[in-house]
């Protein structure tokens, strides 16, 4: 092997061959070393996608799962581009049944949309008597793992990975803080860059605290009726159990979890409570065929996390430890390591999942607002816009995705490049908006438009402003999805759909945006629509599974400010998504006020790329977006009609 090129991957499960093929696909040279296990996490899971319905904590976990998730449509379609094979990739949502009633804050805050004992039987009839309800999850789904190795396994060899099956790693050979070569039962071999991605066994090559978790499952044959769909047709994520339907009638129950080491086998008492379990959620479930038994065992760690990035050495990275959902996180942690070991990129969630946090007190966080650092400041939940308990930091979340600023701004109208390029650093903006189609000319004042910015620090939101149809704005998307890769961003997915039919008020189409809006949801993207300040629109979009929802406070372009203040009130008050002001904001002011109102970001692009001074103007909105978001959680006092005295009126001198 060449030591100079080689990358040589330890684990030939579904996260090591992921990464091998991210990596194959940006030009490097990759060896995986395959111990041939049977019993390994990527055969034995369910494939289920589920980062709301396991009810994940708020927190790095819950982020780098939402993060894969939007990943993974377009994970699953580069690989059915290159293998021709289905992976079994169906975003049919879960539902969570429950069989004790949780309290009533609960069901209203929850990331999913609650169902009553009556509700939940109409979505799925035939759940068991001990059923109370349940929530809807419909962004979560599910993958046949059992399709996917096979399709990643393909992909890799044809792209040229060097597989090499029954290889047990004995010892890591280090000198002067580096790996050189590794020992093995087939030879030594040596490479540049070493990867550990052997899940449960990876403490077997390192002192990891990586234990195996063994878990049982089973598969019944769902019966079909002619001409009639499968009984169940979308996941039920149960107390203790989980019932993945296959769309080829196969039905999976899952499973035990078991901290008993190394112990093998399935056992009666593993497959009974399976059983049991499966028949209380499902009762028709008893009289169905056994098809199979099968067990394997997951890789957990002491606070379930998983183990990510370099460790040790300068050439040594870990991708182990990720439990219960390995198939979840393939995408975000192929991207990842790729990012670290081509362009030496870590991307900030990496930072959660080191290997050395088990050995070492963690620094604490960083305050994000150094000015203000003597006062905490309220942690607001995007789209819930109720109080909340203090923290330190308050950021913006958008598809799984943080950013600490809540000023969105865009490149066009600008008097030159270089005013934009002063404008968007003035304005402390993370999120540009570039128009897909601006990008792609080279009319003047259009050249270098895409190099003009940091895509490295900045966010690009590619918008479909032009797109008079939704034909047209999904045509567009797709480009301005390629773009952004091409720029660098290879996993964004975002989108600013604009639909315009008519160019005299600009305001946009909400039919043709709602159709557009749905599409672009089905391929992945995570969209950001345009729209007035419709509420019921507003809920629709939101119901359809968009990323946020952008009401304009008055036609693009005019500087009239907010005139649609009472509607979008109501957008506000009613959404569980980020709700984004645009279009119509003429000064600091007007953008203070939407953030008064409880908007969790503003979009401003002509009030500062047409004032006198745009460097200027960028930095006022700046300062304004972050005064109206503390003057809103701080929390305004009431309007009265008369005048209440501010000095005491108690302890006077007489």
């Amino acid at each position: 092997m060449n030591a100079t090129n080689d990358i040589i991957i330890i684990g030939g499960g579904i996260i090591g061959t992921a990464i091998a093929v991210d990596l194959k696909l940006r030009g490097a040279s990759v060896t995986v070393c395959n111990r041939n296990f049977p019993q390994t996490a990527s055969v034995a899971a369910a494939g289920m996608l589920a980062p709301y319905a396991e009810e994940l904590p708020s927190g790095p976990l819950l982020d780098l799962c939402l993060k894969s998730r939007w990943l993974y449509p377009e994970w699953v379609r580069k690989l059915q581009d290159l293998t021709g094979l289905d992976l079994g990739y169906n975003p049919c949502g879960i539902l969570a049944p429950v069989y004790d009633l949780p309290p009533v804050e609960l069901r209203n805050n929850s990331k999913g949309q609650w169902l009553d004992k009556t509700a939940i039987r109409l979505y799925q009839p035939g759940l068991g008597d001990d059923v109370v309800g349940g929530w809807w999850y419909p962004e979560d789904g599910q993958v046949d793992n059992r399709q996917v190795m096979p399709a990643l396994r393909q992909a890799a060899q044809q792209l040229g990975v060097e597989i090499k099956d029954g290889v047990t790693v004995n010892t890591l050979q280090q000198k002067q803080g580096k790996i050189t070569s590794i020992l093995t039962n087939q030879g030594e071999l040596e490479g540049n860059t070493y990867i550990i991605a052997s899940g449960s066994w990876a403490s077997q090559i390192l002192p990891l605290p990586v234990r195996p978790i063994k878990g049982q499952m089973l598969a019944v044959r769902m019966p079909q009726q002619p001409n009639e769909p499968y009984t169940l047709q979308r996941v039920l994520y149960g107390p203790q159990t989980y019932l993945v339907p296959r769309q080829n009638g196969r039905l999976i129950i899952g499973a035990t979890s078991e901290d008993v080491g190394w112990t093998p086998h399935n056992t009666p008492q593993g497959i009974e409570t399976l059983i049991k379990r499966a028949t209380r959620l499902y009762p028709k479930i008893a009289d169905w065929p056994i098809e199979e038994f099968w067990w394997g065992y997951r890789p957990g760690t002491p606070d379930e996390l998983p183990i990510l990035g370099q460790y040790g050495c300068d050439n040594l990275i870990l991708a182990t430890g990720h439990y219960r959902n390995g198939i979840l996180l393939a995408p975000v942690t192929a991207s990842m390591i790729a990012d670290l070991v081509i362009n030496q990129k870590t991307d900030p969630l990496l930072d959660n999942f080191k290997g050395d946090r088990f050995y070492s007190k963690p620094s604490p966080p960083p305050l994000s607002m150094t000015t203000f650092n003597h006062y905490a400041v309220p942690q607001a939940i995007n789209g819930n816009n109720g109080t909340s308990q203090l923290s330190p930091v308050d950021e913006l979340i958008i598809a799984g995705r943080k950013f600490h600023s809540r000023l969105m701004t865009g490149t066009g109208k600008y008097p030159s490049i270089p005013i934009m390029q002063q404008s968007v650093v003035a304005s402390g903006c993370q999120i540009v908006t570039v128009a897909v189609r601006r990008v792609q000319t080279n009319a003047p004042g259009h050249e270098g438009l895409a190099e003009a910015l940091d895509w490295g620090k900045i966010w690009m939101l590619p918008n479909t402003a032009g797109c008079k149809t939704a034909e047209e704005a999904i045509r567009v998307a797709r480009l301005g999805r390629e773009m952004a890769k091409l720029l660098g961003q290879e996993d964004n997915n975002f989108v600013k759909l604009e639909v315009i039919p008519y160019d005299k008020y600009l305001l946009p189409d909400p039919i043709g945006t709602l159709e557009a809006a749905e599409q672009l949801v089905k391929e992945g993207f995570a969209v950001l629509p345009y729209i007035n300040a419709d509420p019921l629109l507003a809920k629709r979009l939101e119901d359809v599974g968009c990323a946020t929802v952008m009401p304009l406070g008055s036609p693009i372009g005019s500087g009239q400010g907010i005139r649609n203040q009472a509607n979008i009130a109501i957008i506000i008050e009613e959404a569980k998504i980020p709700v984004v002001v645009d279009a119509g904001i003429g000064t600091p002011s007007e953008a203070s006020q939407a953030m008064e109102m409880g908007a969790d970001a503003v979009l401003i692009n002509s009030a500062i790329a047409l004032a006198q001074n745009p460097v200027i103007m960028a930095k006022a909105m700046g300062m304004a977006t972050e005064a109206g978001r503390l003057a809103y959680l701080g929390g305004r006092i009431p309007v009265k009609e008369y005048a209440i005295a501010s000095s005491p009126l108690t302890g006077t001198v007489v």
